[in-house]
């Protein structure tokens, strides 16, 4: 009868190393961290809040909508919330299922919205800003994003520079907005308070470009500013 000499249990027949001290399926030369338990803990983690969103998100379609056939005795104002939920429901999904593909989940995203502010047009009852303000803003936002992408990726060190280009982006966007909103409500395009946000945000960006790559070449700020 052969026994563990670490915990004196019994090996019994045919058995060489102890089940305890030695499992099966353990790998030599792999050395579990805690780092790997938290990794693993935290994709479990993301997994689990995606699926209690989805779970409450689809709940919140089902009730309002049998609210509405009850008390309402058909479909109404259901209409519009279940509108709202079923692009969250796309939204949070592109995001959460594309995260390693940004630039589809930003096309999935665009058209996502696209859809949902034209379905909201329609429901409101005043037809025509879908097609004037929102569209184009929706188009432009995900343009800037996916420039904000793509010039993040051919950099090869990543900081301050990511946030000045974010800054520049936004700038774009103000002036894009005031343009399409002057051109909706005056038919005209009298640039005002997007010049002094595009023009302040702008500063800022070139700002954290000079200091990110004054770090960037080792140089020290605290002779710059005498600190």
């Amino acid at each position: 009868m052969a026994i563990c000499k670490n915990c004196g249990v019994d090996l019994g027949e045919g058995n060489e190393k102890c089940p305890l001290c030695e499992p099966a399926d353990s790998k030599p030369g792999r050395i579990v961290t805690a780092a790997d338990l938290f990794r693993l803990s935290r994709i479990e983690n993301t997994r689990h809040l995606y699926e209690i969103t989805l779970l409450l998100l689809v709940s919140g379609v089902i009730i309002t909508l049998a609210i509405d056939a009850v008390l309402g005795r058909g479909m109404s104002w259901s209409l519009t919330t279940t509108t709202c939920l079923g692009y969250l429901i796309v939204f949070i999904s592109a995001i959460y299922l594309l995260r390693k593909r940004p630039y589809l989940v930003i096309s999935l995203a665009t058209a996502a919205t696209l859809v949902f502010l034209f379905l909201l047009d329609r429901l409101t009852g005043h037809p025509g800003w879908f097609r004037s303000i929102a569209s184009p803003l929706t188009v432009a936002a995900a343009m800037l994003t996916a420039a904000v992408l793509f010039l993040n990726s051919l950099s090869r060190y990543r900081g301050l520079n990511l946030l000045a280009t974010i800054l520049i982006a936004m700038a774009l966007f103000v002036l894009i907005t005031e343009f399409l909103t002057d051109r909706l409500l005056t038919s005209a395009y009298r640039p005002q308070w997007s010049v002094i946000t595009a023009a302040s945000l702008v500063i800022i960006a070139m700002f954290f470009i000079f200091i990110h790559y004054r770090m960037k070449r080792g140089r020290s700020l605290g002779r710059l500013f005498h600190i």
